[in-house]
């Protein structure tokens, strides 16, 4: 009889365990959102970005005007789980970007998990000048 108690025993706490890693295995939940504004004057308003591998980040990326721009990041996004790409409330579920491109004033923003530790360059083509940005990833 002791044998089937602690076979029982074995069993919830098994059952539990699997359920609060199944619980806890969201790894996009509760992503920190990250804001980039692409600014009139042809600059990012933040060049230097911190980020942890395993954790989610949503990357709020969004021009304020100008002429058409590509934003470019390919080592951060080739090196991350994409989750989603969303733009005015409609969702894109993609596993890979080569860049975002602007033509009007707007936000696209990516829910993605880094998987790869290293400092990922952003920037815009032809303005690398003054829009040019890191993410270092710990």
């Amino acid at each position: 009889m002791n044998i089937m108690r602690w076979i029982a025993a074995a069993t919830i706490a098994t059952a539990t365990a699997i359920g609060s890693a199944m619980a806890a295995g969201n790894l996009t939940g509760g992503a920190t959102p990250i804001k980039i504004d692409m600014t009139v004057d042809k600059k990012f308003s933040t060049t230097s970005i911190q980020m942890e591998t395993g954790k989610a980040y949503l990357l709020e990326i969004t021009k304020v005007a100008g002429d058409e721009w590509r934003f470019m990041a390919p080592d951060l996004f080739n090196n991350s789980y994409i989750y989603q790409i969303a733009i005015s409330g409609k969702e894109i579920k993609t596993r890979h970007i080569d860049f975002l491109e602007f033509d009007d004033p707007g936000t696209i923003a990516i829910t993605l998990v880094p998987n790869r530790v290293g400092v990922f360059k952003f920037w815009v083509p032809g303005q690398e000048a003054t829009m040019t940005g890191t993410i270092t990833v710990k």
